[in-house]
């Protein structure tokens, strides 16, 4: 057996407005949690909120997304300063996916080289010339194995 709860916005206590079908309720619902979801991901307070939790519930939802997002790509450490950049990029898309969806797309707002890196460490790729900390390094996948090459420059001391 299963029961419905429904409650009123608006009217007296008792009386409840006209409901179609328990399908029209879920989806008004739903609707509803995520205009709230989209606001607080946004860093916008939704109306009958309070602003300070605002805060900090869109400061704990940017790291559980940005948690996700170093899961599905740990070569995001390689990118300086990733995990605020990765927040004030989500507080402007909306997440459309998962976790990888999210990490293409803000990959794509950086430069094609993390994206050809990203694309060794899922296995789409074998190699990618790219950037690190100022330095051109040459990444290889090979199975289950990256390397990470570096070109060396040798000073010959006068002796």
């Amino acid at each position: 057996m299963t029961f419905f709860y429904v409650v009123a916005a608006t009217g007296a206590i008792g009386h409840t407005a006209p409901v179609d079908s328990p399908g029209a309720v879920r989806d008004q619902l739903a609707a509803r949690q995520r205009e709230v979801l989209d606001d607080l991901l946004a860093g916008r307070t939704p109306p009958g909120f309070d602003a300070a939790g605002t805060t900090a519930t869109t400061r704990v939802l940017h790291h559980k997304r940005s948690s996700a997002a170093h899961h599905a790509a740990p070569e995001l450490d390689l990118l300086p300063d990733w995990r605020a950049r990765f927040h004030a990029w989500a507080g402007q898309h909306p997440q459309q996916g998962c976790a990888h969806d999210d990490v293409r797309a803000f990959l794509a707002t950086i430069g094609a080289g993390w994206v050809r890196l990203h694309e060794v460490y899922d296995g789409r790729r074998r190699l990618a010339l790219t950037r690190i900390d100022g330095r051109r390094v040459l990444t290889v996948g090979l199975g289950s194995q990256i390397w990470h090459l570096t070109r060396r420059t040798w000073k010959r001391s006068s002796t």
